[in-house]
């Protein structure tokens, strides 16, 4: 006899062997994330927002590197990431929220990407992502395709904050949304499937944070040389440099609270 797909239980390909154990949230036992910061022209910002997202009244750009080990749903396994967040708003018909827009991120893993794409809508792709590189007081991070590097970042001369200092981090970081959206075409390629706004609460425990200066490039490439890449490129080159805000270094924890995580509206 066929077997009938539970209408509440939660399913990732291949479907037929049943269902999987739910996961309410996702734990990180160790995170250390490189982070630059900068400011952009708003309507350049803004053309790569979908509505009903605004930019912020600060039109501020995140590159980061985020090196993820002690991931409860790898068994332990950990994963590098690069990726961009965008400072908007969200102005829906119910919700009015602020935070950060995930625009791309890059894995070096497939677990994290498909799980990240399929449930939470989170925009991944695949990268080689090197572990950050240190030189005295400078770390240098850089994601690239088959051999084409498509982003680096850089921060240097970084002072460790006191508790103090690091618990006003840990609170920003607290009171920040993860926001994105969800997007899954037909199976012609004619439309969506499924798309809307989605957000992904997180708790972020930092245990030392370091100030620094920042700085970043993102490389043109061409559809040849990184076939799922290249038209990011393109759009993330638009978000000109106006101004570099000060860089950040934490180590912590991260649990992505998964139960929480919903489609905006």
């Amino acid at each position: 006899m066929a077997h009938t797909f539970k209408p509440s239980a939660g399913y990732l390909m291949p479907t037929d062997f049943g269902p999987l154990s739910s996961q309410r949230v996702a734990h990180y036992g160790s995170v250390t994330q490189f982070a630059v910061l900068y400011l952009t022209d708003k309507d350049a910002l803004a053309a790569l927002l979908p509505e009903p997202f605004e930019p912020a009244d600060d039109p501020a750009v995140t590159v980061y590197c985020q090196l993820s080990r002690e991931v409860d749903f790898m068994a332990g396994r950990g994963y590098n990431i690069v990726g961009v967040n965008l400072s908007a708003v969200f102005k829906g018909k119910k919700d009015h929220l602020a935070g950060n827009y995930a625009i791309v991120l890059w894995e070096n893993d497939a677990h994290p990407i498909i799980q990240g794409r399929e449930v939470l809508g989170t925009p991944k792709v695949f990268a080689d992502i090197p572990d950050p590189q240190q030189s005295d007081n400078r770390w240098q991070f850089h994601c690239s395709l088959y051999g084409n590097r498509l982003v680096e970042g850089e921060i240097k001369n970084a002072t460790q904050l006191d508790d103090t200092e690091r618990q006003l981090i840990e609170d920003m970081a607290s009171d920040n949304l993860w926001m994105g959206w969800k997007y899954i075409p037909k199976t012609d390629w004619s439309g969506p499937e499924v798309s809307y706004p989605t957000v992904v609460p997180y708790k972020l425990t930092i245990s030392q944070a370091w100030l620094g200066e920042g700085s970043h490039k993102f490389f043109e490439t061409t559809w040849e040389k990184a076939p799922t890449s290249a038209h990011v490129m393109r759009g993330l080159r638009t978000l000109v440099v106006k101004e570099y805000r000060t860089a950040v270094i934490i180590k912590g924890t991260l649990d992505l609270l998964i139960a929480e995580s919903r489609m905006m509206e």
